[in-house]
């Protein structure tokens, strides 16, 4: 019978037992490596000039390049080999044009770019603004493309390893020849990361208008101001799937980029990079690769069983129902302040509505709900001292609030937390016209999800869509939520990140097309420091068969790329610096090769069944 390279519940079948003829298949002759050649190109967001002076400078040799380019978008330049280079563009530009769609908040009076004089910089009017592009990277053999922000720039000049905050094997901003087919999520993450660094700039431009603030407008991206970023960032992508002019290619991704926003905007603590110097023909790649195998073997003899129990917790305690009664809640917030707030010069008194009694009170505001709603039991106290009307940032309800929402198998209980609600794609989210009423709606706040098993508790941002269907009902669909906190049960206290968006939330679409990004960790026998990473369905986040993951052991991260079709799978490990293993099994024949970058260093083959590396000097060494 075969033996597994990693388990069922992480990799698939690699190794097979010795003995006959077809699985001994080896090779007579070296891996021939051939002269390595090395270069870079670039990719900044659209909003900034483009033309403009490049520089690279080459930190191993000393070599500086200044460069007048047209388009920095366009430049590709030679790179020393396994050399660490840093790269500037500054660009020609001193203005941009406000890429929300709902505009970047007040300005001041008379501003020469305030085309309708309005003292509000709409969606395209022209900001005095200039961001920062650099980078840090080291050059894999063949082609390299750097995605450079204000983002990059400050995780480079403060030489911090990013990339076991992502859990990824090579910083967002840096793509080598394995990774260029997922160029598409690198551009559009720098493109969100862009966004959320010019509209934190534009909300302390609009706050430094008051009179009575000290407010500083920050001019270089801060590492204080990464969950500010992040915030706006997530703007870029609720803006781009909602709105007909945005880029409908961020469907095709938006989980793995709400999945890297989510990261890098929660990340604490970074460590500094470590730059050691690279060899070509470095075994380093094998080494993480059999750690990894060690901890997934171990699972399938003795903790697999565990590890699929976590993660079935997890998928159960965050299935469909809990999703309904997040729904539920968000539903009753909106109805209740809809129907009855001071905005609607509502009178205290008791009211009734859709099969929930409110008892509601002015000085201070308060609401007392009961009753049922959506066939969920409904208790919820509310008090809202404080209202705001804010372009840039929003409309914005705070207060304080205890909740219980009760379905069939799930409770959601919020117990004295503060809450915020938003409303974005009105002008006033509690106008009388019906029509004025779609957009989207945001809570903030924190929850306990509780069934037989488990719990989740954490902090929640959820985000539902309003909208009038064809038979003209107002309706609200879950357009994602982004969750932090603990899975606690019997059998684990596992901390987890979770983010869920809908992936294509047309107008007058009542269907959900929902895309989950998980990350946990998993400390398990021989792997206390264990990470997983994970986006897709969340129904299949156990079956790892055909699937894109990442792990984090020892402090080291691999992404892992997973097909199976029949008795054919393919497993591509992505590794640090742009190393890369391609591991082909049909039947009982392996092939593929160890890489770095674009140049093949070994050859995969088998031994009596056994699958391994062998190498130009003849060295054969299994991958366990």
């Amino acid at each position: 019978m075969f033996k597994k390279l990693i388990s069922v519940s992480l990799l698939v079948s690699l190794v097979g037992c010795g003995g006959t003829s077809d699985d001994k298949q080896t090779s007579s002759t070296s891996v021939t490596v051939e002269e390595t050649t090395s270069s870079v190109s670039f990719y900044i967001a659209p909003w900034q000039a483009q033309s403009g002076t490049l520089t690279l400078v080459n930190d191993n040799t000393g070599n500086i390049e200044n460069i007048d380019v047209a388009n920095i978008n366009s430049v590709t330049l030679p790179a020393g080999t396994l050399n660490f280079h840093r790269v500037e563009f500054v660009s020609d530009g001193a203005t941009l044009p406000c890429p929300s769609f709902a505009g970047c908040g007040r300005t001041f009076r008379d501003n020469p770019y305030d085309e309708n004089s309005n003292r509000r910089i709409d969606y395209q009017e022209q900001m005095d603004m200039t961001l920062s592009y650099r980078a840090d990277f080291l050059a894999a053999p063949g082609e390299n493309k750097l995605y450079l922000s204000p983002v990059s720039s400050l995780i480079s000049d403060d030489n911090l390893d990013i990339t076991l905050q992502s859990v990824s094997a090579t910083p967002f901003y840096h793509l080598t020849h394995s990774q260029l087919n997922d160029n598409l999520e690198a551009e559009l993450l720098t493109n969100a990361l862009t966004f959320g660094v010019i509209l934190k700039r534009a909300a302390d431009i609009e706050l430094s208008l008051t009179t009575s603030s000290s407010a500083v407008v920050e001019q270089q991206a801060k590492l204080e101001s990464l969950q500010l970023y992040r915030t706006y960032a997530d703007r870029y992508v609720s803006e781009n799937l909602l709105n007909v002019k945005g880029n409908q290619l961020l469907q095709s991704v938006v989980g793995e980029v709400k999945q890297k926003l989510a990261s890098i905007g929660e990340a604490q603590n970074i460590k500094q990079r470590t730059l050691t110097e690279q060899q070509l023909h470095s075994k380093e790649l094998l080494e993480d690769v059999r750690n990894i195998l060690g901890v997934a073997r171990l699972q399938e003899q003795k903790y697999s069983d565990e590890l699929s129990q976590k993660l079935t917790e997890f998928v159960d305690i965050a299935d469909n129902e809990s999703q309904q009664t997040l729904i539920v809640l968000a539903n009753v917030l909106y109805d209740v302040i809809y129907n009855f707030s001071p905005l609607n010069d509502t009178e205290a008194g008791i009211y009734t509505l859709q099969g929930l009694t409110i008892n509601y009170q002015e000085s201070p505001y308060s609401w007392v709900i009961s009753g049922q709603y959506d066939n969920h039991e409904v208790q919820l106290d509310l008090n809202i001292p404080q209202w705001r009307i804010s372009g840039l940032l929003g409309n914005q309800v705070s207060g304080v609030m205890n909740a219980k929402v009760i379905g069939t198998d799930t409770q959601l209980s919020v117990d004295v937390s503060d809450l915020v609600l938003s409303f974005d794609g009105t002008d006033d989210p509690f106008a009388n016209d019906q029509s004025e009423t779609t957009g989207q709606l945001t809570i903030a706040t924190n929850v306990t999800l509780k069934n037989e098993i488990s719990t989740l508790n954490g902090d929640i941002s959820l985000a539902a869509n309003r909208f009038v269907t064809p038979f003209e009902e107002l309706v609200t669909v879950l357009s994602g939520f982004d969750f932090k906190g603990q899975l606690v049960s019997e059998n684990q206290i596992t901390p987890f990140s979770l983010q869920a968006i809908e992936a294509t939330p047309f107008i007058d679409e009542a269907s959900t097309n929902i895309v989950f990004a998980v990350q946990l960790e998993l400390p398990l026998n021989g792997a206390n420091d264990l990470q997983f990473a994970y986006v897709g369905s969340l129904a299949r986040l156990t079956e790892i068969t055909n699937a894109n993951i990442a792990l984090r052991l020892k402090n080291r991260a691999l992404e892992i790329n997973l097909r199976t079709v029949g008795n054919n799978i393919n497993a591509v490990i992505k590794g640090a610096q742009g190393r890369w293993l391609d591991v082909k099994q049909k039947g009982r024949n392996y092939s593929g090769g160890l890489y770095f970058g674009d140049t093949q260093i070994a050859d995969v083959t088998a031994v009596r069944g056994v699958p391994g590396i062998l190498f130009p000097d003849g060295t054969f060494e299994s991958l366990f």
